[in-house]
């Protein structure tokens, strides 16, 4: 096999999650990261030799800021079968102009290989309605680059209306289950803000410090880092530093109980019987349950108030509430205000966009798709 052929060879182990459906910003960020996962893996100098060939999914600008040196990733042209000029003379440097020749003919090739998996990677994991509109009759989708083909696919449904924006928010606003790290919550609550900003939400950082400081007080955990919280100054209380406080005061806080069970687990198992011992968790277990469900309960109901406050003081353009999300079709399971104008419909037939397709249709093209992986 040549250069092209190995390198789609290589990447084409690399899983990338199929989108059913629409696609939107979270699925479409997702495939994104998973085909840099892949397209990284590939060596390349193009771009600063650092991130292997992501430039191919990434706008310049983007690469460019972190990209080593600040180098643009360039889309190369072929070289030809024989370098432009050699030297006639010199042996040696013609020797040399050769040998650069031979290895900008790899880089081409590979680069070639890279772009012909990910193109084919994008069109697989999308339903074809989706990308319809940019097939070209001749060639197909040989003619678009792979960020060509996410651009369109960001255009006619990565962006999020305003259901989506008021779930994000929502979710933003969902209280700490003193179950997950708080690491992961941020974490999580750092990707909503993202996707918001997107949708010409500005960040939250007050409201989410604000919130924060009420979960974790609330839990009754973190009394004295809070109360060592109160104690600083204020230009001090950003919500950077509360979340590194608090991570900090729970993996602390997590290596205490882990080191205390250990020891009243030597000490149970030397003084109670195993019934014994099965009743004792099991009492313990209840005692959590109920706390928790009573903590939740009025965490919820707080949580719910600050929400309709905040939107409540937002401009009349702001996101609708949750209130105006809409039931599913009973004819196409989709979410939209008017059942009766559904383009299922017969009768709405000249409603339909170009690129329609029936439900049925479309399951039938994810289930050939399933059962071809």
């Amino acid at each position: 096999m040549g250069v092209k052929q190995d390198v789609e060879e290589t990447l084409k182990d690399y899983p990338i999650t199929t989108i059913e459906g629409q696609p939107d910003e979270e699925s479409l960020s997702k495939l994104k990261v998973e085909l840099a996962e892949a397209l990284a893996s590939i060596p390349t100098l193009n771009g600063g030799g650092r991130h292997g060939h992501i430039g191919l999914i990434i706008p310049e600008a983007e690469y460019i800021a972190f990209s080593h040196n600040a180098e643009r990733y360039e889309i190369l042209d072929n070289p030809g079968p024989y370098p432009a000029q050699v030297d006639q003379n010199d042996a040696v440097l013609r020797e040399r102009q050769v040998a650069e020749h031979k290895a900008n003919i790899k880089e081409y090739e590979m680069q070639l290989g890279a772009v012909s998996w990910t193109r084919k990677a994008i069109i697989a994991a999308v339903d074809d309605e989706w990308v319809s509109e940019i097939k070209n009759e001749h060639v197909g989708f040989n003619h678009l680059l792979p960020i060509d083909i996410i651009a369109h696919l960001e255009t006619v449904g990565g962006t999020l209306d305003f259901r989506d924006v008021t779930d994000l928010q929502a979710e933003l606003l969902t209280p700490w289950d003193q179950v997950e790290a708080p690491t992961t919550l941020f974490e999580r609550q750092d990707k909503i803000e993202r996707q918001l900003i997107k949708a010409g939400i500005p960040a939250q950082t007050e409201l989410r410090l604000m919130t924060a400081r009420t979960w974790f007080e609330q839990s009754g955990e973190f009394d004295f880092a809070l109360e060592r919280w109160e104690a600083l100054p204020a230009a001090q209380k950003t919500f950077t530093a509360f979340r590194v406080m608090i991570q900090n005061e729970f993996a602390k806080r997590n290596k205490r109980d882990k080191q205390t069970a250990k020891g009243a687990g030597r000490g149970l198992a030397n003084n109670v019987s195993a019934e014994e011992e099965a009743q004792i968790h099991a009492m313990a277990l209840a005692e959590v349950v109920n706390a928790l469900t009573a903590q939740t309960n009025a965490q919820m109901d707080k949580m719910m108030e600050m929400f309709k406050e905040a939107m409540a003081g937002k401009s009349s353009s702001a996101t609708p509430s949750a209130k105006e999300t809409y039931p599913k079709c009973p004819h196409c399971s989709r979410r939209h205000p008017k059942p009766d104008e559904c383009w299922e419909l017969e009768k709405n037939s000249s409603k339909r966009p170009k690129n329609w397709v029936p439900v049925a249709e479309r399951k039938k093209k994810a289930d050939a798709k399933e059962k071809s992986v």
